[in-house]
């Protein structure tokens, strides 16, 4: 295939109406992301939360999955139709990468689990050490940073996946189920200044001291370029060989 490539952009959520009107949606965050680092890519966004997926598989050549409020293991019909999608994506051998909720997504249906952490609220800058980088993950440092806000894990990888990346907190951070599948628990695509407005507006919900440790770890590197390279990379190895 050409050079030029199509990603779809799956929302399976979206931020609270005033952060929604102060910072965006997902799928711009994600743009504004993925541009720099894909400047060959044309997003599609599809509100997938809403029940609206694409007709059809042929609408983009890859697909990459939203974070969400929602827990992969609710019931809610749009998740089971977004399950059925992104499987039936995969299966054509077509790059699929999930983040957050669609780490934890991508990982149950292929064969994983995910569930509510006994760990509790990550929030804030998580530091991650790599545990061993596929080959889309040019340079890969030792360690890299990311933006977390999450109750949720992949608490059992899906068979033969390759762990990437994790911490303490979050072990199973970042896999590499498929060549095709891969996923990340962490948010390069949320600017430091919404996730600051995020954590507070969950401070009563989450505990002051919680929150109050979270904003003073923005201070710390976000490595939300890095991120976007390798995921860049990941969808140009699987369309471009």
């Amino acid at each position: 295939m050409s050079d030029m490539m199509r990603i779809g952009i799956l929302e399976a959520g979206r931020p609270a109406p005033a952060l929604l009107e102060t910072h965006g949606d997902y799928i711009a965050m994600f743009e504004s992301l993925l541009a720099p680092a894909m400047p060959e890519a044309e997003f599609l966004g599809y509100a997938a939360i809403d029940g609206h997926l694409p007709r059809s598989l042929d609408e983009a050549d890859g697909w990459l999955i939203t974070g969400s409020a929602f827990g992969v293991y609710d019931r809610d019909p749009w998740i089971g139709a977004l399950k059925k999608f992104a499987r039936e994506a995969i299966d054509r051998g077509q790059p699929v990468f999930g983040i957050c909720f669609g780490h934890q997504l991508v990982a149950e249906i292929m064969g994983g689990r995910a569930e509510k952490s006994d760990a509790g609220w990550g929030i804030g800058v998580h530091d991650y050490a790599v545990r061993a980088p596929a080959d889309w993950m040019a340079d890969a440092p030792s360690r890299f940073g990311n933006l977390v806000s999450h109750q949720d894990q992949v608490t059992v990888p899906p068979p033969g996946a390759k762990l990437l990346a994790g911490s303490d907190f979050c072990p199973n951070a970042m896999l590499e189920i498929l060549p095709n599948a891969a996923t990340l628990q962490s948010h390069p695509e949320m600017p430091a200044a919404y996730c600051r407005d995020l954590y507070e507006s969950r401070r009563e919900r989450i505990g002051a001291a919680t929150v109050d440790e979270a904003l003073a770890s923005l201070a710390n590197p976000i490595d939300a370029a890095l991120v976007a390279g390798w995921i860049g990379n990941f969808f140009r190895k699987n369309l471009n060989g």
